[in-house]
């Protein structure tokens, strides 16, 4: 006969938005939290394990980004400009590269709660140190909303939690996979765990359900994500393969987001087919190649593709893989000559797939490009940048070209100072953008729009995002609906 176990609220996944969740819960009152995670141990996290993990949120500039990182000396402190990132500013930037399809209500509860969130996750005890800068003169700029990640990236911030979750008395347990629920439209009661050991049933209050994306499953990339996306290599966890998100959706719960969307970025095209954690050798974020913006980047038959300056990387990365993948065999080539290589902020120091040549045809040669196309292209790219606009790496620059088909809105440069450099690229999936319905106060929504009481959902599970997203508002996502899911779960439970 298989045993029950009961329990004030059950947490599914262990990665950062279960994370949030199960630490809010316990505080506000929930005395037995368990945390059911499918992966073995030393492969606990999700997708953050493979992330540096940057937060976007509102704030007021300087002064309150320096309450988290105390750390950073004076000097360089005072050189970093870091302008305060308003409600308004965030709002657009959600709306703009969702092209407006964004909920509304959800957009405004993530702008509207991201500082207070943010926030908590400094009260709990996580630690933070400062992004990636780009220096121009003697000043240190960021993108807007980007200043801050957790002190180790996600395996760090992911360490910290599971510090703060075991000292709080919180239950973590591994290989225990989510294979049913209890339960139907109306009300979740609880699931049964499959274990190496065998199988038991656990009853709850209430459920918040972390359990990620459905990215990792090939089948499922080519139902949803179509166009040859069941062949592209996958940035994150190999354990978000889309079942637990399938069983609520069978259930009755509603579906949101863009479900032929996902977080697709360029990547080195020799990266593993699944992302190997850097613990178990693996080499994380080293396979990004974002650097895109400082040259020109040629599909197999040596022509440009797409506005490489269209904005800052931020808003454009999360969708350029998709580019890539639309490209002969999903495959590009990142040119750049000695200017653009002296910008480099993500690949100067990584080891990277890479060819080197003193001249463009040279370089044609060795990446099976026909170089007379190659030499055209770059030709053609040189004499259409704007000379009399100055480059500006700190932002759009307005330095674009004129006259292309396809142009270069920013950052235009000729490719003209050898040696010359191309990175083989191919396409990463990171996250699928379809997922769970919910409301403002992170419950599940049945097909009929109602709240089934006892099921609260967070992360990548739930579906918010269309075409692209702002870079780093997952993570930020992940902590405001994990809060809310963690109290409203523990208020059921009290």
């Amino acid at each position: 006969m298989r045993s029950t176990q009961d329990c004030d609220v059950i947490v599914i996944g262990a990665g950062s938005a279960a994370f949030e969740a199960a630490i809010a819960a316990r505080e506000a009152g929930a005395e037995r939290v368990v945390m059911l995670e499918k992966a073995p141990e030393d492969q606990f996290g999700g997708n953050a394990r493979f992330s540096h993990t940057g937060f976007r949120f509102v704030h007021s500039g300087a002064e309150e980004i320096r309450e988290f990182i105390p750390q950073i000396e004076e000097e360089r402190f005072r050189r970093m400009v870091i302008p305060p990132y308003t409600r308004q500013q965030f709002l657009d930037d959600l709306n703009r590269v969702t092209q407006n399809r964004i909920d509304p209500v959800l957009a405004a509860a993530l702008v509207d709660r991201s500082n207070a969130a943010v926030h908590w996750m400094r009260k709990v005890g996580v630690k933070w140190e400062n992004e990636k800068v780009t220096k121009v003169g003697d000043k240190l700029y960021m993108e807007p909303g980007i200043n801050i990640h957790p002190v180790g990236g996600g395996l760090g911030m992911l360490l910290s939690l599971r510090e703060i979750a075991l000292g709080m008395g919180i239950d973590i347990r591994y290989e225990s996979r989510v294979r049913a629920f209890h339960g139907n439209d109306r009300r979740i009661e609880g699931v049964r765990v499959s274990t190496p050991e065998g199988e038991y049933d656990m009853s709850a209050r209430s459920i918040v359900c972390c359990s990620g994306g459905f990215q990792a499953s090939a089948a499922m990339r080519a139902r949803y994500l179509g166009g040859n996306t069941d062949f592209v290599k996958v940035r994150g966890s190999r354990h978000n393969t889309g079942e637990v998100l399938h069983m609520l959706l069978d259930l009755g719960a509603a579906s949101a987001g863009h479900w032929q969307g996902a977080h697709m970025t360029p990547i080195d095209s020799n990266a593993p087919a699944v992302e190997t954690p850097v613990m178990h050798g693996g080499r994380g974020n080293s396979m990004n190649r974002y650097d895109y913006i400082y040259g020109i980047t040629v599909n197999q038959l040596g022509r440009r593709f797409y506005d490489e300056g269209e904005a800052k990387i931020s808003y454009t990365y999360a969708k350029t893989g998709r580019a890539v993948l639309q490209e002969p065999s999903g495959v590009a080539y990142q040119i750049y000559d000695q200017t653009g290589i002296d910008y480099f902020r993500h690949g100067r120091d990584y080891p990277a797939t890479m060819v080197e040549a003193d001249t463009i045809a040279e370089l044609a040669v060795k990446i099976g490009i026909q170089p007379d196309v190659l030499v055209d292209e770059v030709a053609r790219f040189n004499a259409a940048c704007r000379r009399d606009v100055a480059f500006d790496a700190s932002g759009p620059d307005g330095k674009g070209t004129v006259g292309l088909e396809i142009p270069k809105s920013n950052w235009a440069t000729p490719i003209e100072k050898g040696p010359f450099r191309a990175y083989p690229i191919t396409t990463g999936v990171t996250f699928s953008f379809g997922g769970l319905k919910i409301d403002d106060q992170a419950r599940v929504l049945s097909t009929s729009f109602e709240p089934i009481r006892g099921l609260y959902a967070s992360g990548d599970v739930v579906g918010l995002f269309f075409h692209n997203y702002p870079s780093c508002t997952g993570q930020t996502r992940n902590a405001v609906f994990s809060t809310l899911a963690g109290q409203g779960a523990a208020q059921l439970a009290n």
